[in-house]
């Protein structure tokens, strides 16, 4: 009775509230993190053109000896080479369980306080409040996150 009461208090919406404005805040991040990555490939694509013209302005050899332009593809070229080794698979299952084992453990932490909690006692019913609140935020948050993205 004591988490309907608490749902019906506002705890849930408050929590999913909180939830949105956490994937607003990521979505907000990651459209930032984009348009910088947009910027920084165009000032690389404008670098290339630049070369790219004093390659075609650069006056041709005159001989078949003569030595001809260096190639400056690797010098432009996106550090695709260093991009780091793709992980091990462990340490790809660990990343993946982080947020499950935080949530899990909020929830245990928060079990374990609410029924060491005398039934009725104020503190009892702040603890289910905070429970909600924690539970619905998670929800919103974390499948929010999950959305499809538009391409």
């Amino acid at each position: 009775m004591d988490i309907l009461q608490s749902v019906l208090s506002g705890a849930a919406i408050g929590g999913g509230v909180f939830g949105l404005l956490g994937h607003a805040a990521a979505r907000l991040f990651a459209l930032i993190q984009a348009r910088e990555s947009f910027a920084q490939k165009s000032a690389a694509w404008a670098h290339e053109r630049e070369l790219l013209r004093l390659q075609l302005a650069a006056p041709a050899p005159e001989t078949e000896r003569a030595p001809a332009m260096p190639d400056l593809a690797p010098l432009v070229a996106p550090d695709d080479n260093l991009m780091l080794a793709p992980s091990y698979g462990w340490v790809n299952a660990v990343r993946a369980l982080v947020r499950p084992a935080l949530a899990i453990g909020l929830a245990a932490v928060l079990a374990a306080a609410f029924f060491a909690a005398v039934p009725g006692d104020a503190v009892r019913t702040g603890i289910a409040n905070s429970l909600v609140f924690a539970a619905v935020t998670a929800i919103v948050w974390w499948f929010g996150d999950r959305a499809p993205r538009p391409n």
